[in-house]
């Protein structure tokens, strides 16, 4: 499995040529993100509702957290090994969206909440491992650009879900589980767009790409055994599990700390969460042409000090530049990992290495929901995960600027 430099060839006919499976992946992975970051402000009207303490509530981001780790883990040969399936696997994450948020909005109780959000979090999990290998084998001269790209179209549903969620539930006459019922109807719409445009998505598989699933959990192990790509799984899973406090609890800083609105605090998470639309293409180009290591390792000591900085300045008007500045950095660093992590795997194995990348560091993470509800606890304050998220982010900087990374495109 040698990674291949060239430039993947243009089939014929529009649903195969590379920049219109390149926006149909980036259109799906947006209403995909757009659910997730939607989430965790509908988790803070559940916890409301349902009287849960703070330990409760980590219970329910943890077995999120589960489930997309175990999809991520066992996902990725698995995906490799279907290629010619990735189009009906796409569909099936949308029609999954529908499942899962449909059932969420008919939950009666505590238990079935955490039962369901168990595979909440796997059909988004699931996006991920076609569509960054399909982006991969199509774009090996520009991967960092267009990795960032389908990047841009979560960030869309970065900026939209938290603002639609909390812009629903300010009306007054919608609960948390009308608006899962409307993402619902919203998935099943998406699951009729991802059939016509992706339906064909990897049916030019051939012998060198498909099948022999053992020997691609094989090739998973071995790929443990490369010091770059652990290092790199390394510095994503502390920034991951900075991230993941960032945004399970940032909700709840905003609604019971700040005491603003679901409007309010929609429009300042997505704030956090979405400025990406801005700053993804920009440095994955930019890593695509001075390398990943000259974009990821300034960018994250930048996005640790702004993390330092959101409870120093509370409520008052520089939250707006702090959060915002916190979202440029957010998924786009994020996404410059998951395209280091790729220059690493030969043609055929994307998924594979996308799945390890995510699947370790979801089984790490599992306790990280725990962890920052202990030290809201102990501290009796939402401000410090902040501090966590922040050191956590500064590690990753040091990890990141010592590792040998190697030159996008080189192949060596």
């Amino acid at each position: 499995m040698q990674a291949a430099t060239p430039a993947a060839p243009e089939a014929s006919g529009i649903k195969n040529n590379r920049v219109f499976v390149l926006g149909s992946l980036s259109v799906g992975h947006g209403l995909s993100h757009m659910f997730d970051q939607g989430l965790p402000l509908l988790i803070t009207e559940i916890a409301k509702a349902m009287g849960l303490s703070t330990f409760m509530t980590a219970t329910l981001f943890a077995v999120r957290q589960t489930g997309s780790s175990a999809t991520s883990l066992g996902g990725g040969p698995l995906t490799d090994a279907l290629k010619s399936y990735w189009g009906l696997i796409l569909t099936a994450c949308m029609l999954g969206h529908a499942v899962t948020y449909a059932a969420m909005g008919g939950s009666p109780n505590f238990l079935v909440v955490a039962l369901i959000m168990l595979f909440v979090s796997v059909p988004g999990s699931l996006w991920h491992l076609p569509s960054a290998a399909a982006i991969s084998q199509r774009f090996p001269d520009r991967r960092g650009f267009a990795i960032s790209m389908s990047g841009f179209g979560s960030n869309l549903g970065n900026v939209t879900g938290p603002v639609l969620a909390g812009l629903l539930l300010s009306t007054g006459f919608l609960m948390w589980r009308h608006v899962f019922f409307i993402y619902a109807g919203l998935a099943i719409l998406m699951a009729a767009m991802v059939w016509w445009s992706l339906r064909g998505l990897g049916r030019e598989a051939d012998a060198r790409v498909s099948g022999d699933l053992g020997r691609r959990f094989a090739y998973a192990i071995g790929l443990l055994k490369n010091p770059v790509v652990m290092a790199l799984i390394l510095a994503a899973l502390l920034r991951g599990i900075g991230l993941n406090a960032l945004f399970n609890w940032t909700p709840f800083y905003l609604r019971e700390t700040l005491e603003m609105t679901t409007f309010q605090a929609g429009v300042y998470y997505a704030l956090m969460t979405g400025m990406g639309i801005v700053s993804a293409p920009v440095l994955g180009w930019l890593s695509d042409k001075w390398g990943r290591k000259a974009v990821m390792a300034p960018g994250f000591v930048v996005a640790a000090l702004l993390s330092f900085a959101v409870a120093s300045v509370g409520g008052t008007l520089l939250l707006i530049p702090v959060m915002a500045g916190l979202g440029l950095f957010s998924f786009a660093l994020h996404q410059i990992i998951q395209a280091s992590v790729l220059d690493y795997m030969g043609e055929g194995a994307e998924a594979t290495g996308i799945g390890l990348l995510f699947g370790i560091n979801g089984v790490i993470g599992i306790g990280s929901p725990f962890l920052a509800s202990a030290i809201i606890e102990y501290t009796g304050s939402y401000g410090a995960v902040y501090y966590y998220a922040g050191a956590l982010t500064l590690i990753t900087a040091a990890i990141i600027a010592v590792i040998p990374l190697r030159r996008p495109g080189s192949g060596e």
